[in-house]
C-alpha cells in the first residue's frame, strides 16, 4: 500500500534532527557514535501490520507514526533505537502497568520501552532488566513528544552528562521559573530546581530569582537544594551560605563555594574544616578541597605536610591522584612528602601509559628537592623511557628549528616524562636540544652518567 504525502510534524523533525547531528559534530553526547543521528529508512505499512498481527498487539500512534514516517530504527536517546522486529513485546516483572516494547538500550541492564495498553500505553518507560530499581514512565504523553524533546535538548546543549534524561522536568530556565512562582508544594519546588542542572549555564535572571528564594525560604530541606544548585553554577554572594551547607552535612557543596565562589578571607577561614573532611572526599569535591590548598600556597601555615595522608589513600582514582601531585608540586615543604615519592617514582606499577600523567605530576612535586636518592631515580627512569617510541618521536621534534629557533615540544607520554626528568636534571647541564640529543647517543648518555656519578 502506498504511502500518502508526508505529514508536515515529519518534515519538521528530521529539519531539526539534522540540526542536532550538527550541533553534536564530534558525537560528544552520550551514545551518540552509536547512532551517528542517523535513522534506517522508514517500515512499510505492511511490516508495521505483520508485526502487529505475530504479537497480537497494538502499536500506540505516536509509536506507529514515526515507523511510518521517520525511520524504523537508530538516532535517538542512548545508544539509539532498535528496529522493529529485533525484539518482541513482553511484561516486566516489577510493572503491572501493561506490555512493553523494548525500544533500545541505556547501557549495561538498562532499558528504553514503550508501554503497549493499560493506563500508561503510548508512553515510554525506563527499567532494569536486573530489577535493581522500579521503572520509571516517562512524563511525556506519548513517544514522538519525548523523541522531540530528546532532539531539542541536544540542540540546546543540555548537559547529560550531569542529567539523565527524561528523567528531570522539561522547559527552559524561564519557563522552569515560572513553575516554580506557579506552586508552594516544596517536593515540586525541589524536582523544579534539580531540574536546572540539565543548563550549561543558569542566565543572570534566574540566578537573581533562585537566589531571592534561597535567601528567603524557610523550609531547611528546599533551602539546601536552593543552595547546592546555585553553588554548581558558582552564583555570586553564596559565601554566606557555606555553613549552611556544612551544617546539613553538604561538604562537597560547601567546598565547591570556597573554592570558586569565596575569596581570600573564606578560604582562609574554611581551610581547617576542608582538611579534616578531604579523607571522606572524592572526585570533584577532592579535587576542589586540593585546589584550595594551592591558592593559598603563599600562606605560612599552609604546606606539602597537611597533604601526606592523603598520599596513601588507596580510594583515590587516577584524576584524582594527578590533581593531588599537582597541586603538591606548588606547595612550600614538599620535603616532608619526600618518602612517599621516593617509592612512588620507582615503582613499575606506576610506568603504565595509562599513569603517565600522575606520574609526570610526581616528578613535579620532587624537582628541585636535593636528594641523590632523588637523583638516581630520576636517571634511571630515563634509562628506562628514553629507549621508547615516544622518546625517540620528541627528540626528532626538539631538534627542529622553527620561527625565533623555537622548537617542537614533547607531546608523547613517555617523551613527556623525559622531557620533564631532564628538566629536573638541569643543574647538571641538560639544556632541552642538548639533554634530547644526549639522551639518544648510547655512548653519550653512558659516558654523561660516569661523570655525574651514576654510573652503575
Amino acid at each position: 500500500m502506498a504511502k500518502s504525502t508526508q505529514p508536515a510534524w515529519a518534515g519538521k523533525l528530521r529539519k531539526q534532527l539534522k540540526r542536532a547531528g550538527e550541533e553534536d559534530r564530534d558525537l560528544s553526547r552520550f551514545g551518540a557514535g552509536q547512532h551517528e543521528y542517523q535513522l534506517k529508512p522508514p517500515a512499510s505499512a505492511e511490516a508495521v501490520a505483520a508485526f502487529e498481527a505475530r504479537f497480537h498487539v497494538s502499536l500506540p500512534d505516536g509509536y506507529r507514526n514515526f515507523l511510518l514516517w521517520m525511520g524504523n530504527g537508530g538516532a535517538g536517546p542512548f545508544y539509539g533505537l532498535y528496529s522493529l522486529g529485533e525484539t518482541e513485546p513482553g511484561q516486566l516483572p516489577d510493572y503491572s502497568g501493561g506490555a512493553v516494547l523494548p525500544l533500545g538500550t541505556q547501557g549495561c541492564t538498562l532499558m528504553t520501552g514503550l508501554v503497549l495498553d493499560g493506563p500508561d500505553r503510548g508512553r515510554v518507560i525506563y527499567y532494569d532488566t536486573d530489577e535493581c530499581g522500579p521503572p520509571t514512565v516517562m512524563r511525556e504523553p506519548d513517544f514522538l513528544a519525548w523523541y522531540d524533546r530528546w532532539i531539542r535538548e541536544v540542540i540546546a546543549g543540555y548537559n547529560d552528562e550531569e542529567m539523565y534524561f527524561g528523567l528531570y522536568l522539561d522547559g527552559k530556565p524561564q519557563e522552569l521559573m515560572e513553575l516554580y512562582d506557579g506552586t508552594t508544594d516544596v517536593q515540586t519546588r525541589i524536582e523544579i530546581v534539580e531540574s536546572c542542572y540539565k543548563f550549561q549555564e543558569l542566565p543572570s535572571r534566574q540566578q537573581t530569582y533562585f537566589k531571592k528564594a534561597c535567601d528567603s525560604e524557610q523550609d531547611p530541606k528546599l533551602r539546601m537544594v536552593l543552595i547546592k544548585m546555585l553553588s554548581h553554577f558558582h552564583v555570586p554572594g553564596m559565601e554566606e551560605q557555606i555553613g549552611v551547607l556544612w551544617d546539613f552535612g553538604a561538604y562537597p557543596e560547601a567546598i565547591s563555594v570556597i573554592c570558586h565562589s569565596g575569596g581570600w578571607a573564606v578560604k582562609e577561614a574554611w581551610w581547617p574544616r576542608v582538611l579534616e573532611r578531604m579523607s571522606t572526599l572524592q572526585g570533584e569535591a577532592f579535587q576542589d578541597a586540593c585546589s584550595i590548598f594551592f591558592i593559598l600556597n603563599d600562606y605560612p601555615e599552609i604546606h606539602a605536610g597537611l597533604l601526606k595522608d592523603q598520599l596513601y589513600r588507596t580510594d583515590l582514582d587516577q584524576n584524582d591522584k594527578s590533581v593531588l601531585f599537582h597541586r603538591l608540586s606548588e606547595l612550600n615543604g614538599r620535603e616532608e612528602v619526600l618518602d612517599y615519592f621516593l617509592d612512588y617514582l620507582p615503582d613499575e606499577r606506576n610506568h603504565e601509559r595509562a599513569e603517565y600523567m600522575p606520574l609526570i605530576y610526581a616528578i613535579w612535586v620532587t624537582k628541585g628537592i636535593q636528594d641523590p636518592r632523588l637523583e638516581r631515580i630520576w636517571v634511571s627512569l630515563l634509562d628506562k623511557f628514553r629507549t621508547t617510541q615516544d622518546a625517540q618521536d620528541d627528540y626528532e621534534g626538539s631538534q627542529m628549528h622553527l620561527k625565533d629557533d623555537c622548537c617542537l615540544g614533547a607531546s608523547h607520554p613517555f617523551g613527556v616524562l623525559c622531557s620533564n626528568l631532564m628538566n629536573c636534571l638541569d643543574r647538571f647541564g641538560l639544556d632541552y636540544r642538548g639533554g634530547w640529543k644526549l639522551l639518544m647517543d648510547d655512548g653519550q648518555w653512558a659516558d654523561w652518567k660516569r661523570e655525574h656519578g651514576f654510573a652503575s
